[in-house]
């Protein structure tokens, strides 16, 4: 009896096991954790006089130089562009459409958006801007 004790002491804990669970776990994590993504396309909006933030649970709109198009971080085509507005509407329950059109887009593209929005039921609809610099010489 003294000697498996003694053959247990010397052996240690193997720690094969619980190294086996850590690295299961880390890569479970690595696997499963979600980051936050913002909007796919870069545009580069219009400047006006003026302009405001928009509202964050307000549905919105974003549409490159290229006509390509993301609808709160969902990409979206002008086929599938009214079911999608019918979902997000339903999701945030929100009547405001925020247009964020890239200036270089086609205006023909823009009106389609607009379109498929009246035809959903989105009353207001409203063109994203950024505000002009002031010139710094006045």
């Amino acid at each position: 009896m003294a000697r498996k004790r003694k053959e247990w002491e010397e052996r240690g804990i193997d720690m094969t096991p619980m190294i086996d669970c850590v690295f299961q776990l880390l890569i479970f994590f690595m696997v499963t954790t979600v980051f936050a993504v913002q909007s796919g396309l870069k545009v580069d909006l219009p400047q006006a006089a003026t302009s405001d933030a928009p509202p964050e649970k307000d549905l919105s709109i974003t549409i490159s130089d290229k006509g390509e198009m993301d609808l709160n971080g969902t990409r979206v085509t002008l086929d599938n562009l009214e079911e999608q507005l019918r979902i997000q509407k339903d999701i945030f329950g929100s009547k405001v459409l925020i247009i964020k059109a890239d200036k270089k887009t086609f205006h023909g593209i823009v009106v389609d958006v607009m379109d498929a929005a009246k035809v959903v039921g989105i009353d207001q609809l409203a063109i994203a801007t950024e505000e002009e610099e002031k010139d710094k010489n006045k």
